[in-house]
């Protein structure tokens, strides 16, 4: 029975770490709530600039684009918690600034 709840666990998990886009622009900052999920680590973070913020009893995932590139970042790298997300982060340039 114990182990059956924890690979139900686990499979709840592994459904949260979805490879899920995310679009930033350089120089923007793009914000995702991710629940309980602790720590932050990225591939390539000469790109983003990361953090993990507490609002409201739940973290916020807060991705800023440096440069123009492609980055994947996993939140929820404490071991002892199940709960993590997978993100694929597109940094694109940052829009044109219209012209008066």
């Amino acid at each position: 029975m114990i182990r059956a709840l924890a690979i139900v666990a686990l499979l709840a998990g592994e459904a949260r770490a979805d490879g899920t886009r995310l679009d930033v622009a350089v120089g923007h900052t793009v914000e995702v709530d991710v629940g309980y999920a602790r720590g932050v680590v990225c591939d390539d973070t000469t790109l983003v600039e990361v953090d993990l913020v507490t609002r409201n009893d739940s973290n916020i995932f807060v991705v800023k684009g440096l440069k123009v590139g492609d980055t994947t970042c996993r939140v929820g790298t404490d071991v002892d918690r199940v709960q993590h997300f997978l993100f694929d982060v597109h940094v694109k340039a940052a829009p044109a600034k219209g012209h008066s």
